[in-house]
C-alpha cells in the first residue's frame, strides 16, 4: 500500500478512467427484453409446448383495440369508425389479419346455395330493426368475440407477425387511431402491447430511479460525514461499479429485464458500504492525528480495515450468489452481475479510496468539531449498550417472540406471477387489461392441442363434449373450438328443419367438404388457427377472465382432469400458463436461494472466526429477520413474485455485514480491555456508528424503488427497508445480548 500511495497512485487513476471509458463504450450493445417467456429456460415445460404450437399454427400474436362508448357502440358513427380503423390497420406492415364487427358473418342455405353474409352492412335507423340486429349479433358465436354483452364496447382483433418489432407495430396502431378520431375511448390490449409497455416502463425506471437513488445517497453521505470527501469518494466507487457491471453485461450479451432494474439500485445501496467504513475510521483517526500526514493515516486505515472489509464483501457476494440457485435466467444473471459489481467495489474501496484520500489535507480543528458533532444516534447507541448489558435475556426473548409471532404470517403467504397485476393505478394499459378481462373474456388463452385424425366424427364429438364442459368452469371467458365452427358451417349445408342443421359432420368426408366450402368462400383463415392445413392437428382455445395464478391453476387442473384419458391429446399450453411455471420456479428458487445463502454465510463465518458456534450465532439474526420478513409479507398480502423472490439472498448477503463488523470490532476491543461489557459499549460507539451509516445507505438506496412503475419493485423497496432495518437492529441489540449471556469462546483473546 505504501508504494501505491507514494509511487503508483496516478497510474491507478489512469487505469480506472480507461476501464470506465471502455465500459461506457459497450453500452450501445445493451438491449431491453420485456418478455416473461424468457424467464423459463428454453425447451422446458410450457415454453417448449408454445414453440410446438407456433410451429403448427404459425407465430402470430393477437392485439386488441377496444372501443368504448357508454351510450352504446351500435350506431352509424361508431360503425363508420370501425370500418376505417379496420381498413387502415390491415394495411400496416406486420399485420397478418385484422378482424372486427364488419367481419362477423351469418352462414345460411338459400335456394340450395350456401351464402356467407356480413351480419352488419349498415346500421338501421328504425329502433325495432336496430334491436333485432343487436340480438342477432349477441347470439352469433363469432359476434360475441367482437361485442360486449352490454353493447358498450367493441373489439378489433389484430393478428401480428412475430417478426415485426413491437414498438413499430404499436406506434403504427396509435397513428391509425389518431388519424381516425371519434367519440369512443380507444384502449390497446394484448401481449405485444404489454411487452412494449414493460419495455418503456423499464427505460423510465432506469432514467428516473437511478438519478433519484444517487441524489438520496449523496444527501445521506453528507448528513453522515459532514464533509465533501465523505460524499465524493463513495460516490465515485458506486458510479464506477455501475459502469463496469453494465459494461460486462453488454460484453456477455445479456439483456436488460424487469429484474435488471435492481442492479444499479443494489450497487448504489451496497457498493459504497466499504468506503463508508473507511471514511468513518478516517474521521476517527484524523481527530487524533498527532502530527501524522494524510498518507500515513491512509496506510494505517488500510491495514486496520482490509480484513473486515474483505470478509464482509465476501459474505455479501456469497449471499447474493445464492441467486444462482434460481432457474430463472434473469435472476441468476442478476446474481452474477451484482457479485461482480460488489467485487469491483471491494477492490476500489481497498485501493482507489485510500489513493483518493491521500490527495486531501488533514482537516483543520474547526472542521473536525463540525465532523464529530454528537448525533442523535449516539444517544441511541448509548441506550442500546445499557439494554444489552443490563437486560440481555429480555432482549433475546423479545427478538425470539417477535420472530415466532411473525412466522405465523407464513401460512398466508401467496405466490403470484401474473404480469397483469404488475401495473399500477389507472394507466391506459391497466384499463385496457381490465376491459379485455371484463367485457371480452380475457386476453390470456390456453390451447388444448390434439393430434391425429382430427376431422373424424369421434374426435370432433369429443372436442364438442370438452367445449360444453369447459363452459361450466369458473372464470372461463370465450371458447373457440373446431366443433363450434363446424356447427356454424352446417347452417350453410342444411335447412333449419333438417337433421344436420347446427350439428357436427357425420363422417370425415363431410368434414372435408365443410373445409373445402370454407376455402372456396375465402374464410379459411378464420379456422386456420384451430385446424392446420394438413388436418393433422386441432386445438381448442380457452380464454380466462382472471389472470391470477390461483385461477389459472384451477382452470389448468379442470382441463387436465377433463382430457386426462384422451388418446389424441398432445398438450395443454399457452402464454398464460408460463406464469404458473414461473411461480413454481419462484417457490423452488426462493427455498434453494435462502438455504444456499444461509449455508454460504454459515461456512464463511465459521472459517472467519474458526468456530462452528460463530457460524450458528452469526446466522441467528438472518434467520430471525427472514422469519419476520416473510411473515410480514403474509400478513400484508404481499405475494412472492419474480422480484420479491430475490429478497432473501440480498437481505442475507447485505445483512450479515453488520454482524461481522460488530464481532470483529468487539473482539479487538475485548482483547484490549478484558471487560466484555465495556467492550460492547465501545464497539457500539465506534463500529456501531459505521454500521448505522452503512445500513441507512442501503435503506436509502433501495427506498427509491417505491417510486417504480411496477408494483413488485415497489413492494421490493418497502421490504428491503424492513429487512435491512431488522438486520441492523439484530446486529446492534441481539448479537451483543447473545455475547453477554453466552460469552462465546471464539471471541476470547488468544
Amino acid at each position: 500500500m505504501s508504494k501505491l500511495i507514494h509511487k503508483y497512485r496516478i497510474l491507478l487513476l489512469i487505469g480506472v478512467v480507461v476501464l470506465a471509458v471502455f465500459s461506457v463504450g459497450q453500452f450501445s450493445k445493451l438491449r431491453i427484453n420485456p418478455s416473461f417467456n424468457d424467464y423459463i429456460p428454453a425447451g422446458v415445460g410450457n415454453r417448449a409446448y408454445l414453440e410446438k404450437l407456433d410451429s403448427i399454427f404459425g407465430g402470430s400474436e393477437k392485439l386488441l383495440l377496444i372501443l368504448t362508448n357508454e351510450e352504446g357502440i351500435i350506431n352509424p358513427d361508431t360503425y363508420d369508425r370501425i370500418l376505417k380503423l379496420t381498413d387502415e390497420l390491415q394495411g400496416l406492415d406486420g399485420v397478418e389479419r385484422c378482424m372486427s364487427l364488419i367481419d362477423v358473418i351469418e352462414i345460411q342455405l338459400e335456394d340450395g346455395i350456401t351464402s356467407f353474409n356480413p351480419i352488419v352492412d349498415e346500421i338501421p335507423e328504425e329502433k325495432e330493426e336496430l334491436l333485432l340486429l343487436t340480438e342477432r349479433i349477441l347470439k352469433n358465436e363469432m359476434g360475441q368475440r367482437f361485442v360486449s354483452q352490454d353493447l358498450t364496447a367493441t373489439a378489433i382483433i389484430i393478428s401480428k407477425s412475430t417478426e415485426i418489432d413491437d414498438k413499430l407495430m404499436i406506434q403504427g396502431i396509435k397513428n391509425v387511431i389518431e388519424n381516425n378520431p371519434g367519440d369512443e375511448e380507444v384502449y390497446i390490449g394484448g401481449l405485444a402491447y404489454v411487452r412494449q409497455s414493460i419495455k418503456s416502463y423499464i427505460k423510465h425506471d432506469l432514467l428516473t430511479l437511478l438519478p433519484g437513488a444517487i441524489v438520496l445517497m449523496l444527501l445521506m453521505l453528507f448528513f453522515a460525514f459532514r464533509e465533501w470527501k465523505g460524499v465524493f469518494i463513495p460516490f465515485v466507487v458506486v458510479i464506477l461499479s455501475i459502469l463496469f457491471s453494465f459494461g460486462l453485461m453488454a460484453i456477455i450479451g445479456w439483456e436488460i429485464s424487469l429484474i435488471t432494474i435492481l442492479l444499479p439500485i443494489m450497487l448504489i445501496a451496497i457498493a459504497n458500504d466499504y468506503s463508508i467504513h473507511l471514511i468513518n475510521l478516517y474521521q476517527e483517526k484524523v481527530e487524533d492525528s498527532q502530527g501524522r500526514s494524510m498518507k500515513e493515516i491512509v496506510i494505517e486505515i488500510y491495514y486496520e480495515l482490509r480484513k473486515p472489509i474483505l470478509i464482509t464483501a465476501l459474505t455479501t457476494i456469497g449471499g447474493i450468489l445464492g441467486l444462482l440457485s434460481h432457474k430463472m435466467p434473469p435472476a441468476a444473471q442478476l446474481g452474477v452481475l451484482a457479485a461482480v459489481g460488489i467485487g469491483l467495489a471491494l477492490l476500489m474501496s481497498l485501493f482507489l479510496v485510500p489513493v483518493l484520500l491521500s490527495f486531501y489535507p488533514i482537516p483543520k480543528d474547526k472542521k473536525l468539531k463540525k465532523i464529530h458533532k454528537k448525533f442523535f444516534m449516539t444517544y441511541v447507541l448509548d441506550l442500546f449498550a445499557k439494554w444489552v448489558n443490563v437486560y440481555p435475556k429480555r432482549v433475546i426473548v423479545t427478538f425470539v417472540l417477535v420472530a415466532l409471532l411473525s412466522s405465523t404470517g407464513l401460512f398466508f403467504l401467496k405466490v403470484d406471477t401474473n404480469v397483469e397485476s404488475y401495473f399500477i393505478g389507472k394507466s391506459d394499459i391497466k384499463k385496457g387489461i381490465e376491459l379485455v378481462n371484463e367485457k371480452f373474456g380475457g386476453s390470456q388463452y390456453v390451447s388444448i392441442l390434439f393430434q391425429g385424425d382430427v376431422l373424424s366424427p369421434e374426435v370432433l364429438h369429443r372436442m364438442e363434449k370438452y367445449t360444453e364442459e369447459i363452459r361450466k368452469v369458473p372464470h372461463v371467458g370465450h371458447i373457440i373450438s373446431p366443433s363450434t365452427f363446424f356447427k356454424e358451417l352446417s347452417k350453410g349445408m342444411y335447412m333449419p328443419n333438417e337433421l344436420g342443421y347446427e350439428a357436427l359432420p357425420t363422417s370425415e368426408d363431410e368434414a372435408l367438404q365443410y373445409m373445402e366450402l370454407l376455402a372456396m368462400s375465402g374464410y379459411d383463415g378464420s379456422v386456420s388457427q384451430l385446424i392446420d392445413y394438413n388436418y393433422e392437428h386441432a386445438r381448442i382455445l380457452v380464454s380466462m377472465t382472471d389472470g391470477s395464478n390461483q385461477t389459472m391453476k384451477s382452470i389448468l387442473k379442470a382441463l387436465g382432469e377433463l382430457t386426462a384419458n384422451d388418446p389424441n391429446l398432445v398438450c395443454i399450453a399457452g402464454p398464460g400458463l408460463s406464469k404458473i411455471q414461473i411461480a413454481d420456479m419462484v417457490i423452488s428458487g426462493q427455498i434453494k436461494s435462502l438455504l444456499m445463502a444461509l449455508l454460504i454465510i454459515f461456512v464463511l463465518l465459521a472459517l472467519i472466526f474458526k468456530s462452528m458456534i460463530a457460524g450458528l450465532k452469526g446466522s441467528l439474526p438472518l434467520v430471525l429477520s427472514s422469519l419476520f420478513l416473510f411473515g410480514l409479507m403474509g400478513f400484508l398480502g404481499i405475494p412472492l413474485d419474480i422480484v420479491t423472490a430475490l429478497l432473501s439472498s440480498i437481505m442475507i448477503g447485505v445483512g450479515v455485514d453488520y454482524t461481522i463488523h460488530f464481532l470483529w470490532r468487539y473482539k479487538s476491543e475485548y482483547a484490549d480491555l478484558s471487560d466484555s461489557k465495556q467492550a460492547i459499549v465501545n464497539t457500539l460507539k465506534t463500529a456501531g456508528r459505521g454500521i448505522i451509516f452503512n445500513a441507512f445507505s442501503v435503506i436509502v438506496g433501495f427506498s427509491i424503488l417505491i417510486f417504480s412503475s411496477f408494483a413488485p419493485l415497489r413492494f421490493f423497496g418497502v421490504l428491503v427497508v424492513v429487512s435491512i432495518f431488522s438486520c441492523l437492529i439484530s446486529a446492534l441489540l441481539l448479537i451483543p445480548a447473545v455475547i453477554v449471556v453466552s460469552k462465546p469462546q471464539f471471541l476470547e483473546p488468544k
